[in-house]
């Protein structure tokens, strides 16, 4: 007999938040668009920070990464996805890029995220994003995510990061000089990436493709949804008048791309 349509929905791990969303964190604002983004209907299964490896290991989750004393280290986002075929054992695959390559691979029929084979040219912009944008917006805001997490996550994260990084989270960009040049940095580097895409297009052009989102604009498109989740007040406020504006009416060109989302929380995809 065959899967149910509920039994067919695909499942995103990921980590609570006490926000309204639940969800917040960049990686998995990623896996969130591109699922909406294809159409495809998910579910949230939400896992706490110290419940992560053991809940991976019993899905058949691999690590993505080795932690400095060689261990696995697992983490979300994570999705398992019985498929439409209606196959007994789920598709369990980690990582975030990962996961956008398999959503093509085994939903080709809806939009493409990585269309015309571009997933190399687009892991060259991400990497350009990573540089000009993603580094800024973790030196302002890695020292501000213990206060969003739930109890349970609050030790584990902290101790993850100060391990991580060898100080302690406070010491992490702290007020004054460092966060003033981060905040700099930022700026510089939303510019510098508006003005690489209107170098080649029109004015103000917002996708990296042309007229349509591809998987690095949902790159981008996490990033804004994590700082307007996480600093709304300090730092989205700034964003979002930055470059005209630019930062806003990224939101509604999104929207529009993916059947007309009402808002940007629709837009995401969270359950």
């Amino acid at each position: 007999m065959g899967q149910s349509q509920e039994e067919r929905i695909i499942t995103l791990y990921d980590i609570p938040s006490n926000l309204p969303p639940k969800a917040w964190s960049l990686n998995m604002w990623k896996s969130r668009f591109a699922l909406n983004f294809k159409g495809l209907p998910h579910k949230t299964y939400w896992v706490e920070c110290p419940d992560i490896e053991p809940t991976m290991r019993a899905i058949g989750g691999a690590p993505t990464a080795k932690r400095a004393d060689g261990s696995d280290l697992y983490t979300c986002p994570v999705i398992s996805d019985p498929g439409p075929g209606g196959h007994n054992t789920p598709v369990v695959i980690s990582d975030s890029w990962n996961i956008a390559l398999y959503l093509d691979k085994a939903y080709p029929s809806g939009p493409l995220l990585f269309p015309s084979d571009t997933a190399v040219l687009q892991e060259v912009y991400i990497q350009k994003i990573e540089e000009l944008v993603q580094m800024p917006v973790l030196l302002l805001l890695l020292s501000f995510l213990p206060a969003y997490l739930n109890p349970p996550s609050v030790e584990f994260f902290v101790k993850a990061r100060e391990l991580s990084l060898g100080l302690k989270l406070e010491d992490w960009c702290p007020e004054g000089a460092a966060r003033e040049n981060a905040v700099k940095g930022l700026e510089i580097g939303l510019s510098k990436l508006a003005g690489l895409l209107d170098r080649h297009g029109d004015v103000e052009r917002m996708f990296v493709a042309g007229d349509k989102p591809v998987y690095a604009d949902l790159f981008l498109a996490s990033l804004l949804e994590f700082m307007r989740s996480i600093a709304e007040e300090e730092i989205w406020s700034l964003v979002k008048v930055w470059n005209g504006g630019r930062g806003t009416d990224f939101y509604p060109q999104l929207r529009a791309s993916m059947g007309g989302s009402a808002s940007r929380r629709e837009a995401s995809g969270v359950t």
